[in-house]
């Protein structure tokens, strides 16, 4: 589940949920006596890997009460990277922070509201988002949600203008955005490390003013290390951090991810503005130099 739901990579959309807070919708839509917050969010990533590229998104048009926006956000996989200080790393454990979700004691009661029929544009190509029913895992989170369809690919142009548009549904209205893409891949390269080293991290520079770049240490499961870092090309993470990661043994991965955001407003969302990402991401495994390059 968390695997689905929660992305590597910094959600500038959790500050607008917070900033959102208390405002209401504009179709006036209440919730036990309390005015509504919105999170509207579509997320798209060209990622690379050993197995080639491929194109993913998803999106959700949601809404819930103020007090229970904290464990919305929790629920829906909205994450904290962009709270993470520059060049600081945070140990994430996604098992630990939806059992807190779901032990609140005020119920979420999240609405995934309908936008219609939702398309992303390239500079050449276009292609529909697949709109399906949220999967039963819990009865405080329902509605409709948007992501990719099976085989589905957009031309990966990086530095290309991108454009979202919404037709509109019965609960959200039409909108439109676009967005730069990142102006290349980090093209991280595969580092070695030694347990209880610090792990020496290189990637090409952006060669622009960008963006903080995404580090993400994973260890194949719920865990992982956040690194939010200058995009300068050169991270070293400290071996305190990684001592805590059950990474011996397991099929751990390092990404990196430029992004890019833009924003759109629709009817329905009252005055909290819905996000667009771009995102250029790598992911190389991470090899064990006390093993002979073998995980």
């Amino acid at each position: 589940m968390r695997s689905r739901l929660v992305k590597g990579l910094g959600r500038l959309a959790f500050a607008a949920l917070a900033a959102g807070a208390g405002c209401a919708a504009s179709d006036g839509a209440q919730d036990a006596g309390q005015r509504s917050a919105t999170l509207a969010q579509v997320d798209v990533a060209f990622t690379r890997d050993v197995s080639g590229s491929r194109l993913g998104m998803h999106g959700w048009f949601a809404r819930t009460r103020p007090a229970a926006m904290s464990r919305a956000a929790t629920l829906l996989g909205v994450g904290h990277d962009d709270e993470i200080g520059l060049d600081g790393c945070v140990l994430v454990d996604g098992a630990a922070e939806l059992d807190r979700a779901f032990r609140g004691e005020a119920a979420a009661d999240v609405q995934l509201l309908d936008a219609g029929r939702v398309v992303l544009r390239s500079p050449s190509d276009a292609i529909a988002l697949e709109r399906r029913r949220y999967p039963d895992l819990t009865p405080e989170v329902a509605g409709v949600v948007y992501g990719s369809s099976e085989g589905a690919s957009l031309a990966i142009e990086p530095g290309g203008v991108y454009s979202l548009a919404g037709d509109g549904g019965e609960e959200i209205g039409p909108f439109i955005t676009s967005a730069m893409a990142p102006r290349a891949f980090p093209s991280l390269e595969t580092p070695a490390w030694r347990r209880g080293a610090d792990l020496e991290l290189r990637w090409s520079e952006a060669g622009e003013v960008s963006d903080p770049l995404l580090l993400v240490v994973s260890s194949g499961g719920a865990h992982a290390l956040h690194c939010r870092v200058r995009d300068d090309g050169a991270f070293t993470v400290p071996h305190a951090l990684l001592d805590e990661l059950p990474l011996v043994g397991a099929p751990a991965t390092i990404s990196a991810t430029r992004e890019r955001a833009a924003w759109f407003t629709a009817p329905g969302l009252g005055n909290t503005p819905g996000q667009l990402t771009l995102g250029l991401r790598d992911v190389v495994p991470l090899v064990d130099a006390a093993n002979n390059g073998e995980r």
